[in-house]
């Protein structure tokens, strides 16, 4: 969030024009068209990459490969037999540039503007359209663009970190040099007179929403070798979303053996792996017996919103009832040794806004001070001093009442309530609720929780668990990060809360023990069957606080934006653990080393980025892969006034609204694929420059650069519109895993190799600094405000569809229809 861009951006940057644009001469869009490209007197040219060897035509850096720009053939021209504009000789072409548009008629004249460029879109020049010249341009409106139409550069996928299905970026950016791999052993075949080389990698492995990854990094970051494979997304009824957990183990095993037969064939020993991080998808929640060490149902994904009811039921609890307040840990019988347990304490609230409530022993409300406002207003991020917190001295307080003498005890009550504990609001994304539906719906569960043979975790303890030799000594440990997103820990103590626990009815029994980031954990087991046996398990973290590690922000003050299946806006704020007054999660970022302090961040998290993407493809039918989309969305020069809503699960961050409803507005005769291609792009760049408008106003800081990862941004398009919606500098790197690369960090700095060492960014100074691309806004000031005014416009309609209990009742059908039905609770 600093005003000057990081040295290792500064360094490493490129942003001189591109040759690959279609002319020399490149000019900002006038105020009259919102868009997010250029006016470009040849119209608007969109070019697509697969690596960084390849520049986009609006690019500010030079072309590495100087390939040509390229034009795709209009099929009037094939079909007669006429050459394509890109087989013009170049002194005809540089003639016609200024003329021809993508598919402008067949007599040569550029077709007039289409118009259309209004609020919500942004202009590129003139729009692309298939019509020939026979058609009038007065009723002639755009045409997407079809893939056989397209015979420019392959296209990147925007739905795989790497911009591939299957494989990662392969340039000298990202993978480690030929010398690597030149003298014993290299790329020799498979026989059993190899000499394998020794080496010092680290290894990661990534279990996300939709596939895994193992990847091997040297000490630059550079990928040794890598592997990925999907696994069944399973979605039972509409808005659930679920994964077996053993799919989640096979997934797991393929990567990890796949990647080592890979590295073998390039010739470096398995031992070369010194250690493995792993980093996982956040709150999908897992359950299995103690005693088989087998799943008792499939995980209920971080994304599945069937727990609406649940939610309901626990704000009315909170709102009635509360959540206690004392110090004394009751019954906590059958407690493994290794679990802690926190206070339940005043001291465990890090931010105090609920209302503490004084009440008898009978549930009445004290006479003498019926409702008192704990807390005032938090240091912002530093910037100002902290006021006197106003705190009430006793626990109980003996009065007389006849004869009687009676105790008063406080509660947190409201909403607010246990965001003062957990940082963290009730939702149906976070693990607490979805393992309490379990317990309520699921016999296998219910009767483990009963007989006290219930184990829970997330993706992150399900793993290691099975990495570790599941019933026979597996390990059942959570890490920290994923911990602060369950809601049954406090902020403050990084402990089990016992208080969370009663108020949810939770078992102290089914929990695993609360571990750092980075430290040595345990080894692979010989059970698991993998290539690494003993080798050991040394850095844990959820997936998108190991991006904001990946991209080196580790510093107070710095962001990083993760555009996965979601998209994911982290602020680092230091030591210091930061009540948000927008609407931002407060999470534990990472903790380096079970002796080291804490580092928290702000967190905004929207639901859908690149799963959009995937619903179009699968689900509309609007792209037959996720390459299309540049294509497409690039084929108009703006969203023709359209805006896209994607609230398929409701809203996150900051606008925290589950009622409401995907929506797709300001559709006209006008509208085609291509205007819904951008505003499906569009919609991630538009909530995340809402999550960061609310960074900036807790951290009055404006943010100048923005680091970024994740699947979309292997669109050039995208990243574009990020600039111009934002109004800020994005900067991406070549490697973007760095989702694999932040718990690879944390492994490496636990076993001490590398010199890597979390607490000196430093001796980070060599990794992953190659080939970072900054794209710059350029965008009106004046265009970008009434673009998100109008963005505001469609989220306001969009909220507040759904009508509580409706989808209550839909569930409720189709749970008695599958024997789902509410099971009776035991109250603890």
């Amino acid at each position: 969030m600093s005003r000057q861009p990081p040295v290792d951006l500064q360094m490493s940057s490129m942003k001189n024009p591109s040759p690959l644009a279609t002319s020399q001469t490149t000019t900002p869009v006038s105020s009259a068209g919102v868009g997010g490209g250029f006016n470009q007197s040849g119209g608007f040219t969109p070019v697509f990459e697969t690596s960084p060897q390849v520049s986009p035509a609006n690019s500010r850096r030079p072309s590495i490969s100087g390939i040509q720009a390229p034009v795709p053939r209009r099929l009037s021209e094939v079909a007669s037999g006429r050459p394509s504009f890109s087989q013009q000789p170049p002194q005809q072409q540089q003639g016609m540039q200024r003329q021809l548009s993508y598919f402008s008629g067949g007599d040569g004249n550029a077709p007039p503007p289409t118009g259309g460029s209004v609020a919500g879109g942004f202009s590129g020049g003139a729009s692309l359209s298939r019509r020939g010249s026979t058609a009038s341009h007065m009723s002639s409106g755009p045409r997407p663009i079809q893939r056989h139409d397209y015979s420019g550069p392959t296209t990147p996928s925007l739905l795989s970190r790497a911009g591939s299905p299957t494989l990662p970026l392969g340039n000298d950016h990202t993978q480690a040099p030929r010398a690597y791999f030149e003298g014993a052993g290299g790329f020799s075949g498979l026989d059993g007179n190899r000499e394998l080389r020794q080496g010092q990698f680290i290894g990661s492995l990534d279990c996300g929403t939709t596939s895994t990854r193992f990847i091997v990094f040297d000490k630059r970051a550079k990928i040794i070798a890598e592997h990925q494979t999907e696994f069944e997304q399973i979605l039972p009824h509409a808005g659930w979303h679920e994964h077996d957990p053993e799919a989640l183990v096979e997934a797991m095993t393929e990567c990890v053996n796949k990647a080592v037969e890979k590295l073998e064939w390039m010739g470096w020993s398995r031992k070369s792996i010194k250690g493995i991080g792993i980093t996982n998808q956040r709150e999908t929640t897992v359950c299995w017996s103690r005693s088989t060490g087998k799943p008792l149902c499939n995980a209920i994904v971080w994304d599945d919103s069937r727990t609406l009811g649940v939610v309901r039921e626990y704000e009315k609890k909170l709102e009635e009832e509360g959540l206690d307040i004392d110090d004394e840990e009751e019954d906590l019988h059958g407690v493994p040794e290794d679990v802690e347990i926190g206070t339940g304490g005043e001291d465990a609230a890090f931010g105090e806004k609920g209302d503490v409530v004084v009440e008898t022993e009978d549930g009445q409300k004290k006479e003498d001070g019926l409702v008192e406002k704990v807390g005032q207003k938090l240091e912002n991020l530093g910037l100002a001093e902290n006021e006197s917190k106003t705190k009430t001295e006793e626990k109980t307080i003996p009065q007389t009442n006849g004869d009687a003498s009676v105790h008063v005890h406080k509660k947190r009550k409201g909403k607010e309530g246990i965001v003062d504990v957990t940082g963290i609001p009730l939702s149906t994304y976070f693990s607490a609720i979805k393992l309490r539906w379990m317990l309520d719906h699921n016999r296998d569960v219910h009767k483990a929780h009963e007989d006290d043979d219930l184990m829970f975790g997330t993706v992150d303890t399900w793993l290691v668990y099975a990495l570790t030799g599941r019933e026979q000594g597996g390990l059942h440990i959570m890490d920290v990060t994923n911990a602060s997103r369950t809601l049954l820990i406090s902020l403050k103590t990084l402990q089990w809360h016992p208080p969370l626990l009663r108020f949810f009815g939770i078992r102290p029994s089914v929990l695993p023990k609360i571990v750092s980031s980075s430290e040595i954990y345990g080894t692979i087991s010989e059970r698991c069957e993998t290539a690494l046996t003993t080798v050991p398990i040394a850095g844990i973290v959820g997936d998108q606080q190991a991006a904001l590690v990946g991209n080196k922000c580790l510093r107070k003050g710095e962001a990083k934006c993760t555009y996965g299946t979601g998209a994911f806006v982290l602020f680092n704020t230091g030591e210091e653990c930061v009540r948000s007054n927008y609407g931002l999660i407060s999470t534990v970022a990472f903790q380096a080393g079970p002796d080291a302090k804490p580092i928290y961040a702000l967190e905004g998290s929207i639901a859908v980025a690149g799963s959009a993407i995937k619903w179009l493809r699968d689900q509309i039918n609007l792209i037959e892969e996720s390459s299309d989309m540049d294509i497409l969305a690039g084929s108009v020069a703006d969203t023709g006034g359209v805006y896209f809503v994607t609230a398929f699960s409701g809203l996150l961050a900051p606008y925290w609204d589950r009622e409401a409803s995907g929506t797709i507005i300001g559709l006209t005769s006008y509208t085609t694929s291509a205007h819904i291609a951008r505003a499906t792009l569009e919609a991630v760049c538009f909530q995340s420059r809402a999550v960061l408008d609310v960074i900036e106003k807790e951290s009055d800081t404006k943010c100048e650069t923005l680091k970024v990862d994740g699947g979309v941004t292997n669109s050039d398009l995208a990243m574009q519109l990020q600039a111009n919606i934002g109004g800020f500098n994005v900067a991406r790197p070549a490697m973007r895993e760095s989702t694999a690369l932040g718990s690879a960090l944390l492994a490496a700095s636990a076993l001490k190799l590398f010199g890597w060492d979390l607490s000196k960014p430093e001796t980070l100074a060599d990794v992953n600094t190659a080939g970072v691309h900054i794209f710059e806004p350029e965008l009106p000031e004046k265009d970008r405000r009434k673009a998100i005014r109008g963005w505001e416009r469609a989220v306001d309609r969009a909220r507040k569809w759904h009508e509580e209990g409706d989808e209550e009742e839909e569930e409720e059908r189709y749970e008695e229809e599958r024997g789902l039905s509410r099971l009776p609770s035991r109250e603890h």
